[in-house]
């Protein structure tokens, strides 16, 4: 399935029957305003506390998930992306615009493939209203036509803005729209990889099952506040969850998250804290795209540090067919989908800059108890497919009748905070040895090796500065060399795989005189 067609998922709204005690005449109240509006319409004030979320997430998951209903006007559900994108929010409407607050809010009409109308919630102090669609909010592009008279499209999403690259301009830096999906950059970021509130049996059959968030309450940030806060309300056939987002935007965004789920059904593959990206192709992949780039992908490798300290590389790679990896810890101290490629000349991509895609590092505010960080890469023809899917998944299934939470962080960045001082994996290239019928040839180029003194310029290294294994297969060639052209050390390699076996994990990591002097490099090779 295409992760972003996903978004298609849920078309339509309805109340939940917890939730109509929130909702009064929204739409009476948006009549009642005159057009063009000089602020948003909004309802009556009901109380609202820290636990008022949780709360409607515990009795939701008392009855059985109902789809939502489906309201949206024919003429919106066939919305192209160029029309759509001609709805534009009234920026005079912004949440809190003037204020001085350090952020504005903006919302998104539902239309197009966002067609799951959410309801938003403004918060201050201890009272929530509801804001009430009318098309007086939006702006609408020649290309677009308003709604028909009397439909209601409603909203689908959020976006946030702050001063995060330039002091005078307020720039939208988070994004919560489509299923459970968000997205954040960090200064001078773009956008590129998705966060998620939940992932459900991903690419486990039948299907995967994809939680919307039907619900947002936006606080108003004190004057003064480094910080939003946003809440959620998740619903999905197997759980109800409740969220909370404390965000703030700099050269790391970070997004301190609270989640509380309720599930209704034994959960077996939740996965908690998900990231979604694209890995398309990149030079010693093997996947050939036919491409005038040089390589185009979100993210390029998993990294992760695991309960012993070990900090870990995997290279992200576009399979032949679905492969799942999973590295089982009960102590994670952290993992994320990373950019680590950061040369604009080794991309070509003067449109889509994916030098300058956010790393997302998730760090756990309390022990997330054994599991695992699972990885999930499906094969994609495309740069539009997010084949790449990265989550905690706890050891033991999630049981209805239980609540659970977890706290943690994700870091929008360049780099992870967790980097080592340690050698790092800056490439791996793969390809058909010359030396050996079948086997393959890997380099593995290692940035910061210069102070670890293993060699000089010209003399290849011994391999036993190097541990190299594989749960099968045998190496050949081994070598390790100063790397002339891009500084550090190359590793190399003649690969031959068992014969019969179909995969093999292989693992190596520069350890002279048996001490660990730099982060572990694993890879999944496939036949």
């Amino acid at each position: 399935m295409d992760r972003r067609a996903v978004l298609k998922l849920g078309a339509g709204f309805s109340a939940a029957a917890l939730l109509a005690r929130q909702a009064l005449a929204a739409d009476s109240a948006a009549a009642s305003e005159a057009a063009p509006l000089n602020k948003l319409p909004l309802a009556a004030s009901t109380p609202f506390a820290e636990d008022t979320v949780i709360e409607l997430a515990r009795q939701l998951a008392k009855s059985p998930y109902r789809p939502p209903e489906n309201t949206l006007p024919q003429s919106y559900k066939n919305l192209d992306y160029d029309r759509y994108r001609a709805i534009r929010f009234n920026k005079n409407l912004a949440l809190w615009n003037g204020g001085n607050l350090g952020y504005t809010a903006e919302l998104f009409s539902a239309g197009y493939i966002y067609q799951t109308p959410v309801r938003i919630f403004v918060v201050e102090g201890s009272q929530a209203a509801e804001i009430g669609y009318d098309p007086d909010i939006f702006t609408y592009g020649p290309e677009v036509s308003r709604p028909p008279d009397g439909s209601h499209p409603g909203f689908s999403g959020l976006r946030i803005h702050t001063p995060i690259d330039k002091a005078s301009i307020m720039d939208e830096f988070a994004v919560f729209q489509g299923a459970s999906y968000f997205r954040a950059k960090a200064a001078g970021q773009g956008y590129g990889m998705s966060g998620r509130g939940l992932a459900i049996d991903t690419a486990q059959p039948p299907a995967d099952e994809f939680p919307i968030f039907r619900s947002f309450w936006l606080v108003k940030p004190e004057p003064g506040s480094r910080t939003v806060t946003v809440f959620a309300l998740l619903d999905s056939v197997s759980v109800a969850g409740a969220y909370k987002f404390v965000i703030s935007a700099g050269s790391t965004t970070i997004m301190d998250i609270e989640c509380t789920l309720f599930p209704r059904a034994a959960m077996p593959y939740a996965g908690i804290a998900p990231l979604t990206s694209m890995f398309y192709f990149a030079p010693g992949n093997s996947y050939r795209a036919d491409e005038a780039r040089l390589r185009v992908h979100d993210s390029d490798g998993l990294a992760m540090v695991n309960g012993k300290g070990e900090h870990l590389w995997r290279p992200l790679i576009n399979p032949t067919r679905v492969q799942y990896s999973a590295f089982a810890d009960g102590n994670v101290k952290g993992f994320g989908l990373v950019q680590r490629e950061r040369r604009a000349d080794h991309y070509q991509d003067i449109d889509a800059l994916y030098e300058a895609r956010p790393s997302v590092w998730v760090e756990p505010k309390e022990g997330f108890g054994e599991g695992a960080v699972e990885l999930v890469e499906l094969p994609t023809k495309t740069e539009y497919f997010d084949n790449i899917v990265a989550f905690w998944r706890p050891r033991e299934p999630l049981q209805p009748g239980t609540a659970y939470t977890y706290r943690y962080r994700l870091n929008w960045c360049d780099e992870p905070p967790a980097a080592p001082d340690l050698a790092m994996v800056t490439q791996t290239l793969v390809g058909a040895s010359t030396r050996l019928e079948g086997a393959r040839l890997f380099y593995i180029d290692f940035a910061g090796t210069e102070r670890l003194n293993l060699c000089d310029e010209a003399t290849i290294c011994p391999n036993n500065v190097l541990e190299l294994t594989s749960s099968a297969g045998k190496f050949e060639n081994i070598a390790i060399r100063r790397n002339q052209i891009a500084g550090g050390h190359r590793v190399s390699f003649d690969y031959q795989p068992a014969p019969g076996v179909l995969q093999a994990d292989l693992r190596c990591v520069l350890a002279p005189g048996g001490k660990q002097l730099s982060e572990v490099w694993l890879f999944r090779w496939a036949a």
